[in-house]
């Protein structure tokens, strides 16, 4: 079973060789490489040259610099493989990462996507420790509710679920996994696998990390809603006995996380936990002064899951 790997590649060459490298040392041999550079202004040509004779590493660029979400797209449609995983072009793989994906996904064909934990590594891809953060979803709960960030790396879907959906947004500049993942959500189940199968390096080039965490989490917020808004759309169309229920749902996820969304300044995202969209920690006098003025609707949904169970009267 092909198995395809997408790097969607932008400045990174100093890191490439180590990512290419863990694929070929793969025990698993039939994967391709799709990397797409997105008009890297570095030493590209000149660290992927080593690679020319490597028939199954197949390397395109963009005519300008696109964006994550671009590229990232343009990976997914050049792959050929029943399945795919993307790997970031600084991070590594382990050597059985695509062995035990391709034989998980074998044995859950419900599943669309199936995702593992990982080391979390310092510049040098020093192991520092197993990221805690991947984890199951819990009993009957989709993970667009969660919004947690526990899908992670190393995650690998199935090509057929991925052709079902409308795609990665070419328009988003961070937060791509993120919207890959709610979207494959909905064509199929989620696994986990306990297992840390990928290494994520923590530099200062990385695009959600070393203080862009902030950037990257409005991109998410946007994510949210636009899934939330296409989650209720097909449920209002299929008319199912339990629509109501989770139409619902859906929609307090929508003006929480539009709560959220509002406000521009970093610090305001201390907030966010006692909201359950994103894992920071602090008050709630800003958040409760704005969800006031919410439209009766959505002050209606929010009430019962933020003002009530923190006690907060809003009258």
């Amino acid at each position: 079973m092909l198995f395809s790997v997408l790097i969607a590649n932008y400045n990174n060459s100093r890191y490439l060789k180590n990512a290419l490298e863990s694929i070929l040392n793969q025990s698993y041999t039939d994967w391709e490489v799709i990397l797409v550079d997105d008009y890297s202004n570095d030493d590209f040509e000149k660290v992927i040259k080593n690679y020319k004779d490597e028939s199954r590493i197949r390397v395109f660029s963009n005519e300008k610099n696109r964006g994550c979400g671009y590229t990232k797209r343009r990976c997914a449609e050049l792959a050929s493989g029943k399945l795919s995983a993307f790997l970031d072009p600084d991070d590594h793989l382990h050597p059985e990462a695509i062995k035990t994906m391709v034989g998980a996904h074998i044995d859950n064909p419900e599943c669309s996507l199936i995702h593992s934990t990982h080391y979390l590594c310092d510049e040098s891809l020093t192991v520092k420790r197993i990221a805690e953060y991947p984890r199951p979803l819990p009993h009957n709960t989709p993970y667009l509710l969660v919004s947690d960030g526990r899908v992670h790396h190393f995650a690998s879907y199935k090509t057929s679920a991925y052709a079902n959906t409308t795609g990665i947004s070419a328009d988003n500049k961070k937060a791509v996994d993120q919207d890959l993942y709610y979207k494959l959500e909905e064509e199929g189940e989620i696994l986990f696998i306990d297992e840390p199968l990928y290494y994520y390096r923590i530099h200062s080039g990385g695009i959600s990390t070393t203080g862009k965490e902030a950037e990257a989490t409005l991109y998410h917020y946007s994510i949210i809603e636009e899934a939330c808004l296409r989650r209720i759309a097909k449920l209002k169309l299929e008319n199912s006995p339990n629509s109501k229920y989770w139409i619902q749902l859906y929609r307090t996820k929508y003006y929480k996380t539009k709560v959220l969304h509002s406000f521009k300044r970093k610090a305001y995202f201390d907030f966010a936990l006692n909201l359950g969209v994103f894992p920071f920690v602090g008050g709630m006098g800003n958040v409760v002064s704005y969800l006031k003025k919410l439209p009766t609707e959505g002050l209606s949904l929010v009430r019962r899951s933020f003002f009530y169970d923190n006690k907060i009267r809003v009258d």
